[in-house]
Protein backbone atom coordinates (compact mmCIF):
# COMPACT_ATOMS: atom_id res chain seq x y z
CA UNK A 1 0.00 0.00 0.00
CA UNK A 2 1.38 3.63 -0.97
CA UNK A 3 2.38 5.82 2.19
CA UNK A 4 -0.37 8.35 0.97
CA UNK A 5 -2.90 5.26 1.17
CA UNK A 6 -1.56 4.21 4.34
CA UNK A 7 -1.88 7.93 5.68
CA UNK A 8 -5.76 7.85 5.03
CA UNK A 9 -6.49 5.08 6.55
CA UNK A 10 -4.84 6.21 9.67
CA UNK A 11 -6.77 8.98 9.39
CA UNK A 12 -10.08 7.02 9.15
CA UNK A 13 -9.11 5.04 12.20
CA UNK A 14 -8.27 8.94 14.13
CA UNK A 15 -12.18 9.47 13.45
CA UNK A 16 -13.20 6.07 14.58
CA UNK A 17 -10.73 6.63 18.23
CA UNK A 18 -12.38 9.62 18.95
CA UNK A 19 -16.27 7.95 18.24
CA UNK A 20 -16.87 9.48 15.07
CA UNK A 21 -18.17 7.17 13.72
CA UNK A 22 -18.97 4.52 16.23
CA UNK A 23 -17.54 1.12 15.69
CA UNK A 24 -18.06 -1.98 17.50
CA UNK A 25 -15.13 -3.83 18.79
CA UNK A 26 -14.78 -6.39 16.40
CA UNK A 27 -14.57 -3.79 14.14
CA UNK A 28 -12.18 -1.56 15.82
CA UNK A 29 -9.99 -4.35 16.03
CA UNK A 30 -10.03 -5.63 12.61
CA UNK A 31 -9.59 -1.79 11.89
CA UNK A 32 -6.20 -1.52 13.84
CA UNK A 33 -4.95 -4.93 13.00
CA UNK A 34 -5.48 -3.87 9.05
CA UNK A 35 -3.52 -0.20 10.07
CA UNK A 36 -0.74 -1.69 11.52
CA UNK A 37 -0.12 -4.08 9.01
CA UNK A 38 0.13 -1.50 6.12
CA UNK A 39 2.11 0.84 8.23
CA UNK A 40 4.76 -2.10 9.50
CA UNK A 41 6.13 -2.12 6.00
CA UNK A 42 6.77 1.77 5.63
CA UNK A 43 7.83 2.25 9.43
CA UNK A 44 10.96 0.48 8.95
CA UNK A 45 12.93 3.45 7.01
CA UNK A 46 10.50 6.05 8.22
CA UNK A 47 10.82 7.33 11.81
CA UNK A 48 7.43 9.36 11.22
CA UNK A 49 5.44 6.22 10.88
CA UNK A 50 7.78 4.03 12.92
CA UNK A 51 6.47 6.73 15.82
CA UNK A 52 2.62 6.14 14.46
CA UNK A 53 3.20 2.59 14.24
CA UNK A 54 4.04 2.55 17.95
CA UNK A 55 0.54 4.95 18.73
CA UNK A 56 -1.26 2.57 17.00
CA UNK A 57 0.11 -0.33 19.33
CA UNK A 58 -1.09 1.32 22.11
CA UNK A 59 -4.52 2.00 20.73
CA UNK A 60 -4.39 -1.72 20.14
CA UNK A 61 -3.44 -2.57 23.18
CA UNK A 62 -6.12 -0.27 25.05
CA UNK A 63 -8.28 -2.43 23.28
CA UNK A 64 -7.25 -5.86 24.21
CA UNK A 65 -7.41 -4.33 28.12
CA UNK A 66 -10.77 -3.03 27.75
CA UNK A 67 -12.09 -6.13 26.96
CA UNK A 68 -10.14 -8.40 29.27
CA UNK A 69 -7.18 -9.24 27.54
CA UNK A 70 -4.48 -7.95 29.59
CA UNK A 71 -1.79 -10.79 27.81
CA UNK A 72 -2.43 -9.56 24.52
CA UNK A 73 -2.62 -5.80 25.93
CA UNK A 74 1.23 -6.38 27.05
CA UNK A 75 2.13 -8.04 23.94
CA UNK A 76 0.66 -4.86 21.78
CA UNK A 77 2.20 -2.41 24.29
CA UNK A 78 5.57 -3.98 24.68
CA UNK A 79 5.36 -3.34 20.31
CA UNK A 80 4.60 -0.18 21.24
CA UNK A 81 7.33 0.74 23.39
CA UNK A 82 9.56 -0.55 21.09
CA UNK A 83 8.59 1.07 17.64
CA UNK A 84 8.25 4.19 19.93
CA UNK A 85 11.57 4.98 21.87
CA UNK A 86 13.69 6.01 18.63
CA UNK A 87 11.35 9.05 17.62
CA UNK A 88 11.19 10.01 20.43
CA UNK A 89 14.49 11.46 20.49
CA UNK A 90 13.92 13.22 17.12
CA UNK A 91 10.45 14.65 17.76
CA UNK A 92 8.36 16.37 20.99
CA UNK A 93 5.06 14.82 19.86
CA UNK A 94 6.75 11.47 19.18
CA UNK A 95 8.46 11.70 22.64
CA UNK A 96 4.88 12.09 24.08
CA UNK A 97 2.98 9.04 22.37
CA UNK A 98 6.17 7.40 23.90
CA UNK A 99 5.69 8.40 27.28
CA UNK A 100 1.96 7.97 27.38
CA UNK A 101 2.89 4.53 26.22
CA UNK A 102 5.05 3.53 29.05
CA UNK A 103 2.67 4.94 31.27
CA UNK A 104 0.12 2.89 29.89
CA UNK A 105 2.40 -0.37 29.89
CA UNK A 106 3.06 0.17 33.68
CA UNK A 107 -0.76 0.52 34.44
CA UNK A 108 -1.46 -2.80 32.39
CA UNK A 109 1.57 -4.54 34.67
CA UNK A 110 0.55 -3.86 37.72
CA UNK A 111 -3.31 -4.58 37.09
CA UNK A 112 -3.29 -7.71 39.50
CA UNK A 113 -2.37 -5.56 41.99
CA UNK A 114 -5.64 -3.66 42.24
CA UNK A 115 -8.75 -5.00 43.51
CA UNK A 116 -12.75 -5.22 41.69
CA UNK A 117 -12.87 -1.36 42.61
CA UNK A 118 -8.97 -0.57 41.09
CA UNK A 119 -8.01 0.16 44.77
CA UNK A 120 -4.15 -1.50 45.50
CA UNK A 121 -5.01 -5.01 47.31
CA UNK A 122 -1.67 -5.17 49.30
CA UNK A 123 -0.48 -2.00 50.38
CA UNK A 124 -0.79 -2.90 54.14
CA UNK A 125 0.89 -4.03 57.10
CA UNK A 126 4.10 -5.48 55.99
CA UNK A 127 3.13 -8.62 57.70
CA UNK A 128 -0.33 -8.73 55.72
CA UNK A 129 -0.77 -10.32 52.78
CA UNK A 130 1.15 -9.90 49.97
CA UNK A 131 1.22 -11.02 46.22
CA UNK A 132 2.89 -13.43 44.81
CA UNK A 133 6.32 -13.51 42.94
CA UNK A 134 5.16 -12.85 39.15
CA UNK A 135 2.81 -10.02 40.37
CA UNK A 136 5.41 -7.93 42.51
CA UNK A 137 7.78 -8.86 39.39
CA UNK A 138 5.22 -6.95 37.45
CA UNK A 139 4.18 -4.07 39.56
CA UNK A 140 8.27 -3.04 39.99
CA UNK A 141 8.37 -3.22 35.99
CA UNK A 142 5.31 -1.03 36.18
CA UNK A 143 7.53 1.48 38.59
CA UNK A 144 10.48 0.99 36.19
CA UNK A 145 8.19 1.79 33.47
CA UNK A 146 6.80 4.72 34.46
CA UNK A 147 10.58 6.34 35.98
CA UNK A 148 10.91 5.98 31.92
CA UNK A 149 7.82 7.86 30.98
CA UNK A 150 8.72 10.47 34.03
CA UNK A 151 12.67 10.88 32.72
CA UNK A 152 11.02 11.34 29.07
CA UNK A 153 8.61 14.44 30.61
CA UNK A 154 11.57 16.02 32.45
CA UNK A 155 13.45 16.04 29.09
CA UNK A 156 11.38 18.31 26.94
CA UNK A 157 10.68 21.71 26.84
CA UNK A 158 8.82 22.40 30.14
CA UNK A 159 7.65 25.92 28.74
CA UNK A 160 4.88 23.71 27.29
CA UNK A 161 2.01 23.28 29.26
CA UNK A 162 1.37 20.04 27.23
CA UNK A 163 4.91 18.97 28.71
CA UNK A 164 4.11 20.18 32.22
CA UNK A 165 1.10 18.55 32.15
CA UNK A 166 2.24 15.33 30.87
CA UNK A 167 5.00 15.57 33.97
CA UNK A 168 2.74 16.14 36.58
CA UNK A 169 0.09 12.87 35.49
CA UNK A 170 3.41 10.62 35.38
CA UNK A 171 4.11 11.77 38.84
CA UNK A 172 0.56 10.82 39.79
CA UNK A 173 0.83 7.68 38.03
CA UNK A 174 4.28 6.45 39.57
CA UNK A 175 2.08 7.63 43.48
CA UNK A 176 -0.37 4.46 42.46
CA UNK A 177 2.21 2.23 41.52
CA UNK A 178 4.29 2.75 44.49
CA UNK A 179 1.35 2.37 46.96
CA UNK A 180 0.44 -0.69 44.75
CA UNK A 181 3.39 -2.09 46.29
CA UNK A 182 2.48 -0.98 49.98
CA UNK A 183 4.81 1.88 49.93
CA UNK A 184 2.77 4.43 51.14
CA UNK A 185 5.07 6.86 52.02
CA UNK A 186 6.71 7.12 48.46
CA UNK A 187 3.18 7.10 47.16
CA UNK A 188 2.33 9.81 49.35
CA UNK A 189 5.78 11.62 48.06
CA UNK A 190 4.21 11.37 44.54
CA UNK A 191 1.04 12.63 45.16
CA UNK A 192 2.59 15.73 46.66
CA UNK A 193 5.16 16.40 43.73
CA UNK A 194 1.75 15.74 41.04
CA UNK A 195 -0.14 17.68 43.29
CA UNK A 196 2.48 20.84 43.35
CA UNK A 197 3.33 19.95 39.23
CA UNK A 198 0.03 20.07 38.38
CA UNK A 199 -0.81 23.51 40.36
CA UNK A 200 2.30 24.59 38.68
CA UNK A 201 1.08 23.56 34.98
CA UNK A 202 -2.59 25.63 35.71
CA UNK A 203 -0.15 28.52 36.53
CA UNK A 204 -3.72 30.47 37.30
CA UNK A 205 -6.28 27.70 37.73
CA UNK A 206 -9.62 28.74 36.21
CA UNK A 207 -11.84 28.32 39.42
CA UNK A 208 -14.53 27.19 36.91
CA UNK A 209 -12.48 24.77 35.18
CA UNK A 210 -14.53 21.52 36.45
CA UNK A 211 -11.47 19.24 34.78
CA UNK A 212 -8.91 20.58 36.74
CA UNK A 213 -10.77 20.67 39.85
CA UNK A 214 -11.58 17.13 39.73
CA UNK A 215 -7.99 16.43 39.23
CA UNK A 216 -6.52 18.22 41.96
CA UNK A 217 -9.81 17.00 44.22
CA UNK A 218 -8.73 13.42 43.32
CA UNK A 219 -5.22 13.99 43.98
CA UNK A 220 -6.02 15.28 47.94
CA UNK A 221 -8.14 12.04 48.20
CA UNK A 222 -5.02 9.78 47.45
CA UNK A 223 -2.81 11.94 49.36
CA UNK A 224 -5.04 11.63 52.38
CA UNK A 225 -5.61 8.03 52.14
CA UNK A 226 -2.01 7.26 52.05
CA UNK A 227 -0.82 9.66 54.94
CA UNK A 228 -3.73 7.57 56.88
CA UNK A 229 -1.55 4.09 56.07
CA UNK A 230 2.32 5.66 56.62
CA UNK A 231 3.37 5.00 60.08
CA UNK A 232 4.29 8.36 62.32
CA UNK A 233 7.79 7.76 63.03
CA UNK A 234 10.05 7.54 59.88
CA UNK A 235 6.77 8.41 57.80
CA UNK A 236 4.98 11.21 58.54
CA UNK A 237 7.91 12.54 59.80
CA UNK A 238 10.93 12.30 57.20
CA UNK A 239 7.76 13.42 54.60
CA UNK A 240 7.44 16.40 57.10
CA UNK A 241 11.23 17.31 57.28
CA UNK A 242 11.66 16.46 53.84
CA UNK A 243 8.67 19.53 53.36
CA UNK A 244 6.70 16.95 51.44
CA UNK A 245 3.85 17.16 54.33
CA UNK A 246 1.21 19.78 53.13
CA UNK A 247 0.85 22.41 56.11
CA UNK A 248 -3.24 21.51 55.31
CA UNK A 249 -2.54 18.11 56.14
CA UNK A 250 -0.67 18.44 59.84
CA UNK A 251 -3.75 18.09 61.21
CA UNK A 252 -4.18 14.53 59.71
CA UNK A 253 -0.72 13.82 61.06
CA UNK A 254 -1.26 14.88 64.33
CA UNK A 255 -4.38 12.81 64.44
CA UNK A 256 -2.41 9.69 62.98
CA UNK A 257 -0.03 9.56 65.50
CA UNK A 258 -2.43 9.66 68.33
CA UNK A 259 -4.46 6.94 67.00
CA UNK A 260 -1.06 4.91 66.65
CA UNK A 261 -0.39 5.61 70.51
CA UNK A 262 1.38 8.64 70.81
CA UNK A 263 1.83 11.00 73.31
CA UNK A 264 0.61 14.55 72.40
CA UNK A 265 4.37 15.38 73.24
CA UNK A 266 6.06 12.93 70.84
CA UNK A 267 3.65 14.15 68.43
CA UNK A 268 4.70 17.51 68.82
CA UNK A 269 8.40 17.02 69.28
CA UNK A 270 7.88 14.99 65.64
CA UNK A 271 6.07 17.98 63.53
CA UNK A 272 7.90 20.19 64.96
CA UNK A 273 4.85 21.84 66.30
CA UNK A 274 4.12 23.56 69.34
CA UNK A 275 2.95 21.52 72.37
CA UNK A 276 -0.41 23.36 72.84
CA UNK A 277 -0.67 23.13 68.97
CA UNK A 278 -1.29 19.35 68.98
CA UNK A 279 -3.41 19.50 72.15
CA UNK A 280 -5.92 21.93 70.60
CA UNK A 281 -6.20 19.65 67.53
CA UNK A 282 -6.44 16.93 69.28
CA UNK A 283 -9.32 18.53 70.98
CA UNK A 284 -10.97 20.04 68.18
CA UNK A 285 -10.60 16.97 65.14
CA UNK A 286 -12.22 14.29 65.05
CA UNK A 287 -11.39 10.67 63.82
CA UNK A 288 -13.89 8.38 62.68
CA UNK A 289 -13.56 4.45 64.08
CA UNK A 290 -14.76 1.63 61.75
CA UNK A 291 -14.83 -1.66 63.01
CA UNK A 292 -16.24 -4.84 62.42
CA UNK A 293 -16.85 -8.23 64.51
CA UNK A 294 -16.91 -11.38 62.02
CA UNK A 295 -17.80 -15.23 62.77
CA UNK A 296 -16.54 -17.96 61.42
CA UNK A 297 -18.67 -20.23 59.24
CA UNK A 298 -18.95 -23.58 59.02
CA UNK A 299 -17.01 -23.48 55.66
CA UNK A 300 -14.45 -21.46 57.00
CA UNK A 301 -15.59 -18.32 55.49
CA UNK A 302 -16.32 -14.96 57.91
CA UNK A 303 -19.85 -13.79 58.24
CA UNK A 304 -20.12 -9.99 59.15
CA UNK A 305 -22.00 -9.53 62.30
CA UNK A 306 -24.73 -6.80 61.66
CA UNK A 307 -25.00 -3.41 63.85
CA UNK A 308 -23.75 -2.73 66.31
CA UNK A 309 -20.93 -4.94 66.18
CA UNK A 310 -20.18 -3.25 62.85
CA UNK A 311 -20.24 -0.09 62.69
CA UNK A 312 -18.59 3.65 62.96
CA UNK A 313 -18.36 6.36 65.45
CA UNK A 314 -16.81 9.87 65.58
CA UNK A 315 -13.84 10.36 68.40
CA UNK A 316 -11.80 12.10 69.66
CA UNK A 317 -8.58 12.13 71.32
CA UNK A 318 -7.93 8.44 71.22
CA UNK A 319 -6.15 5.96 70.61
CA UNK A 320 -6.91 2.79 68.00
CA UNK A 321 -6.27 0.26 70.81
CA UNK A 322 -7.79 2.29 73.52
CA UNK A 323 -11.47 2.18 70.95
CA UNK A 324 -10.79 -1.24 70.41
CA UNK A 325 -10.26 -2.21 74.05
CA UNK A 326 -13.79 -0.71 74.69
CA UNK A 327 -15.30 -2.57 71.82
CA UNK A 328 -14.09 -6.14 72.29
CA UNK A 329 -14.97 -5.31 76.48
CA UNK A 330 -18.52 -4.46 75.40
CA UNK A 331 -18.62 -8.12 72.65
CA UNK A 332 -17.46 -9.94 75.14
CA UNK A 333 -19.81 -8.86 77.63
CA UNK A 334 -22.87 -9.33 74.86
CA UNK A 335 -24.85 -11.49 74.42
CA UNK A 336 -24.81 -11.43 71.12
CA UNK A 337 -21.48 -13.32 71.56
CA UNK A 338 -21.09 -16.58 69.85
CA UNK A 339 -20.44 -20.22 71.95
CA UNK A 340 -16.70 -20.79 73.46
CA UNK A 341 -16.13 -22.98 70.72
CA UNK A 342 -17.08 -20.26 67.89
CA UNK A 343 -13.99 -18.32 66.17
CA UNK A 344 -14.81 -14.81 66.03
CA UNK A 345 -12.39 -11.79 64.78
CA UNK A 346 -12.28 -8.03 65.14
CA UNK A 347 -10.74 -5.53 63.31
CA UNK A 348 -11.01 -1.70 63.65
CA UNK A 349 -10.08 1.21 60.72
CA UNK A 350 -9.46 4.53 60.54
CA UNK A 351 -12.33 6.12 58.12
CA UNK A 352 -13.39 3.46 56.08
CA UNK A 353 -13.51 -0.18 56.21
CA UNK A 354 -11.34 -1.83 53.84
CA UNK A 355 -8.90 -5.21 53.55
CA UNK A 356 -8.39 -7.38 56.68
CA UNK A 357 -4.61 -5.76 56.46
CA UNK A 358 -5.07 -2.62 56.33
CA UNK A 359 -7.13 -1.71 59.73
CA UNK A 360 -5.42 -0.30 62.88
CA UNK A 361 -5.77 -2.46 65.36
CA UNK A 362 -7.06 -6.86 64.54
CA UNK A 363 -7.34 -9.68 66.92
CA UNK A 364 -8.41 -13.24 65.94
CA UNK A 365 -10.30 -15.74 68.90
CA UNK A 366 -8.92 -18.54 69.41
CA UNK A 367 -5.32 -16.46 68.71
CA UNK A 368 -3.89 -18.45 66.02
CA UNK A 369 -4.12 -19.14 62.18
CA UNK A 370 -6.74 -17.69 59.92
CA UNK A 371 -9.40 -20.55 59.26
CA UNK A 372 -9.95 -19.24 56.28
Amino acid sequence: MERCAVLRLDAQWAKVRSGRPEAAPRERERMLTDLIAALAPHAVHDLSLTARLGLRYSDLARHHFDIGRRVDALAAVDAAVRHGAEPAGHDPEHARWFARALISQAVYLAEPLSDDLGLPRYAFHPQGEQPGTEDRLAGLAAVEATHRAIAVWESLDQGDPRNREGLAQAHAFLGDRLEELGRPVDAAESAVRAERAFHAAWTVPDPSERAHAAVLEHLGDQLERRLRRCPFDGGLTQLHKRELLPHRLLPLAVIAGRIEGLAPDVIAEGLALERAEVHRILRARCWRAVWRFDVCAGDGSWRPMAFPWRGMDAVTDRTAAAVAADLTDAFLHSPDRPGEAARWRFALWWDEEDHWDGSRFRMTFPPGTDPS
